[in-house]
Formats: structure tokens, sequence, C-alpha cells
């Protein structure tokens, strides 16, 4: 049994942010010596949570984004913290008139790669969180 890792970052709440988040993913899953499918997956999972949280988050000008990455046995959970009010949603991802939506898609990617997800209300804002199931047997290959 490994011991449990975490690490928190902070960011500023703009979009310049989104690419340091999705680099700095990448630098965990190596760090932590992540197989390449869950690493993949992780780069993807924050990309999209901290996409959200920048540009669809209502919250003051200056506010910060909190990203944390929990590692224990075989489950990396990862969570995005914003201060924003409102609760995120699934979208469909077309419109009713047959037109394709432009975007709408982030949580179904979140959904579609991670093994569980969810949103946990917080007193002021919210986090956002995934949970990447990761085999021993995988990392010890990697």
């Amino acid at each position: 049994m490994a011991e449990p890792r975490s690490l928190q970052v902070r960011y500023r709440r703009y979009r310049p942010s989104v690419p340091v988040a999705r680099a700095k993913a990448r630098d965990v899953a190596a760090d932590w010596r992540l197989p390449s499918s869950v690493a993949d997956s992780l780069e993807w999972v924050v990309t999209e949570l901290v996409t959200n949280a920048v540009i669809h988050g209502r919250a003051t000008r200056g506010s910060h984004v909190l990203v944390a990455y929990h590692l224990d046995d075989d489950l990396l959970r990862v969570e995005v913290r914003d201060v924003a009010d409102g609760m995120p949603t699934m979208n469909p991802a077309d419109h009713p008139d047959g037109e394709i939506a432009i975007g709408g898609r982030g949580l179904k990617v979140v959904a579609a790669l991670a093994d569980d997800w969810g949103v946990t209300p917080r007193v002021i804002g919210k986090s956002v969180w995934a949970e990447l199931a990761v085999s021993s047997k995988e990392a010890a290959t990697s």
C-alpha cells in the first residue's frame, strides 16, 4: 500500500490559467508515475473543470480557482473549487432546433473519462470533483 499523496494548486480565475492548469496536471501525473491512460484522462478532466470554473463561474473579479489532487491507493481524485454561485449542469450537446451547440460538452467529457464525478456545494461556492481509478498493476509497468 502506497502512502497517500495530495497537492493543491491555486490559479487566478481567468482564461490564461487553463493551459497552466493543464500543464500542471501533466506534471502531477508524471511526478506520481500515473499510467498514461490515467494521465491523459486527468489532463482532460482538469482542463474541462478549470475551463468551466473560469468561464461560467460568476464570481468577484480577482477570485481564484483551487485544484486539489489526492491519490490514495488505486483512486485519484481531482477537485476544482471556486467561489462562484450557481451549480454546473450537463447541457444537451444539440439545440432543439437541430443546430449543433458550440459549447456545453465539458461535463460530458468529464463524465466519459472519470469513473465517478459530482458537485459538492460549499458555504461559498462549490467543488466539482472527478475520480479516476488507477490500477496498481498498470502503474507498476509505467
